[in-house]
């Protein structure tokens, strides 16, 4: 078990950031700031590096199959976090000779639902999905299972490390679901906010309850607020996909004027986020508050690095998940045991002004992950 040691100007403390135990992370949340030492550096500094800290994907080899056709069905291929995933099985399958095809989910029930039956007419021997929630999409699951098309998915929060949520009355599910921790990145966010307002953040929360994993990094970011007792946190405010273009940052402008003593905003990812900072910059409030999103949308990051009122972004390696959702459906294929947690231990940050890639691109793990899965796959 590792243990981190964060100096603080009041005390030493130690806590228990990240245990590795048979080739899975058991990730743990950042040690709780109280409000006497909510500034200091080493919170910050844990909060920057990524968890976990090395390479801790599977060892165990898996022979890929040739001539594999993946379907890939995105939840709407205009949202970045949608797309880069499957960008990622993509890559890993050129790399394996396999058939990838994408589809637009186009944001609906009835387009996802549409698309999925597309892919099995098509020929494709797995559908995978990402960011679409099964429960919206049984009719097209129960012809995948008729056709004998095992259904797979990615960025949805739904299986472990998260907690494992099936769909109801008993529906249709993916054979796993590929993401971060959601719970414990948004606890480090939260932490972040804590620490960068020295204990006294007034936070607007904004949030989606459209996608699982949304929810999932919600709980995390309520759990890493309730260390700070000084702090103020709104109700949750919540908005559909459909209103970020149109709604949402108007609603924003509204409610910080409303608001005056707000100072941070979590605007649950980087869609939602960009058309916050739009809204405030044209209603010239640029100086008043501080936004948090999610995903590192290079847009987004371009925010952070002009100091456009974004200030930090909970990025994970989205290549990283695409990857991993070919080696767990190799896995699959193979009738092999899934990797545990089926997340594959995926690499996750908190980015700020201090450690942003470079311009132009995603935040992703230097960890030589590619080159380690494709000598699993030999």
């Amino acid at each position: 078990m590792r243990e981190f040691l964060f100096a603080t100007t009041v005390r030493l403390r130690t806590i228990t950031c990240t245990a590795i135990v048979a080739g899975s992370l058991c990730a743990a949340p950042l040690a709780s700031v109280s409000t006497a030492v909510a500034a200091d550096d080493a919170v910050l500094q844990a909060a920057r590096s990524m968890t976990p800290p090395d390479y801790a994907g599977p060892t165990a080899p898996a022979k890929a199959p040739k001539d594999i056709k993946i379907a890939v069905v995105t939840c709407l291929s205009v949202l970045h976090g949608c797309v880069s995933p499957a960008d990622g099985i993509q890559h890993a399958g050129e790399k394996l000779g396999w058939t990838v095809k994408v589809y637009d989910g186009g944001g609906t029930p009835n387009k996802q639902n549409a698309a999925i039956l597309d892919a099995i007419s098509s020929g494709a021997n797995v559908i995978a999905t990402i960011a679409i929630d099964p429960n919206l999409i049984q009719l097209a699951l129960s012809e995948a299972k008729k056709a004998g098309i095992p259904v797979v998915a990615g960025s949805n929060g739904i299986d472990t490390p998260n907690p494992v949520k099936t769909p109801a009355n008993g529906g249709l599910g993916f054979a796993f679901d590929v993401s971060p921790d959601y719970g414990t990145l948004g606890v480090h966010a939260a932490q972040w906010m804590i620490a960068d307002s020295n204990g006294k953040a007034n936070i607007a929360l904004f949030s989606d309850r459209e996608f699982p994993s949304i929810m999932a990094q919600e709980a995390g970011i309520l759990q890493g607020l309730s260390d700070c007792k000084t702090c103020t946190v709104s109700k949750q405010i919540y908005f559909t996909a459909t209103q970020i273009a149109s709604q949402l940052g108007q609603m924003t402008v509204d409610y910080v004027r409303s608001h005056p003593d707000v100072d941070y905003i979590y605007g649950a990812f980087d869609p939602p986020v960009a058309a916050q900072v739009a809204a405030l910059m044209q209603a010239g409030m640029a100086d008043k508050v501080k936004i948090v999103g999610a995903l590192g949308n290079q847009q987004n990051l371009n925010f952070i690095r002009a100091g456009r009122l974004q200030v930090a972004d909970m990025a994970y390696d989205n290549e990283y998940m695409g990857w991993a959702i070919v080696d767990q459906t190799i896995r699959l294929l193979n009738k092999q045991p899934l990797i545990e947690p089926h997340g594959e231990n995926l690499p996750f940050v908190i980015l700020d002004k201090t450690n942003l890639p470079a311009a132009g691109a995603d935040w992703q793990a230097k960890t030589g992950y590619q080159d380690k899965y494709l000598a699993l796959w030999k």
